[in-house]
Parts: C-alpha cells; structure tokens; sequence
C-alpha cells in the first residue's frame, strides 16, 4: 500500500510539470455510483472511479474501472415467471472534452474497452440458475456536467457478442445498459490565482 501511494505521489508531482492545462490541475480523480437501467427492462445500481490526466484544459485521458448489478423480474399469469440477475465490470479507456473554463462545464466524451459480463437466467420450477459470463468488447458514449467538485452523467454502454453458450445452447443475455451517475472528483479544478 505505501509503495502505491509513493507512486500515486510522484504521478501526481510529475504531471504537474509536464501538464499544458493552464487553468485547471492536470491530475484529476472521479469516483461515484449510479442507477442502471438495461435495455430490455430491470435496474441496477453500481460504483465506479476514473482517474484521468487533463492533457489541456478542455481534454482528459484516463481509465474507468466500473462494476454493476443488473436484475431483471420476469411475472405474469402463465407459468413462466423467471428472471436474471447480472453483474457487469469493465475496464475503459476514456476520453473526455470539457467545453469551458469556468466551475461549470458540460462534457462529451468517449470510452472503449473490455466488459465481463456475467448473468445468472432463471425459471420458475427450476432449482439451478443457468449461468453465462465472458470477456466482451464494448463502448461507452458519455454526455455529464461537472459543477465545481461534482460530476453528474450520462453513458450507454454497449457490449458486442453476448451469445453465450449455456448447456449446449446459445442464449442472448443482453447486458447493454444505461447508466445516470452522480459523483465528485478530486484535483482537476481550477488553479488558485
């Protein structure tokens, strides 16, 4: 744990060096959670962090480490009632535009990378749920507002391939989902005059 601090230190002290960002601090650290809704029906919650380098001051590089439980309740009058209940990690490359320069600025942004999700299917009757999971590759288009030292968001994450194989048989456990985050960032803001 000290030697990860010591390095966060350093990173920290380097990039201010090396940052071109002339109003804002260049390191910058989100961390949050937020509500899930799938894309077929459900809800889900989740946390996530993001550390990000302000390469200027209107673009950020940086990484999003996410995690989020999705479930899904299927009831109606047959005999049919089941559901899912499903857990989605990823680990992004992104990229945000911060229009402005003031303690308010809208963001777009972009992130790529690779989702594992995993999804356990159910039925009525049945005593073992049927479980599907795999490493996918996905993207993440972003809209968000930072306000001072909070973030609130907007991404879709859309994940390409989820055909599973369960016993035998393709299944389809459509893991895209959107997200509303609301959370608060450390570093990042404005430089003191």
């Amino acid at each position: 744990m000290k030697k990860f601090l010591i390095i966060c230190s350093f990173l920290a002290i380097v990039s201010e060096s090396f940052a071109q960002a002339e109003y804002h601090t260049p390191f910058r650290w989100d961390i949050g959670m937020h509500y899930a809704r799938p894309k077929n029906y459900g809800f889900g919650l989740g946390i996530y962090t993001e550390p990000k380098y302000l390469v200027n001051d209107n673009l950020s590089v940086g990484l999003r480490l996410e995690g989020t439980v999705l479930g899904r309740l299927k009831v109606n009058a047959s005999s049919d009632n089941g559901g899912s209940l499903g857990w989605v990690s990823s680990l992004l490359a992104i990229s945000d535009y911060h229009i402005g320069e003031g303690h308010f600025r809208p963001t777009v942004g972009l992130g790529a990378g690779l989702y594992r999700p995993t999804a356990a299917s159910y039925s009525q009757g049945e005593n073992y749920p049927d479980i599907a999971r795999g490493s996918k590759f996905g993207v993440s288009p972003r809209i968000g507002i930072d306000l001072w030292h909070f973030r609130f968001s907007a991404d879709y994450n859309f994940i390409f391939g989820q055909r599973n194989l369960i016993d035998g048989q393709k299944i389809d456990l459509n893991q895209n989902h959107l997200t509303i985050k609301m959370g608060i960032f450390f570093g990042g803001g404005l430089r003191q005059e």
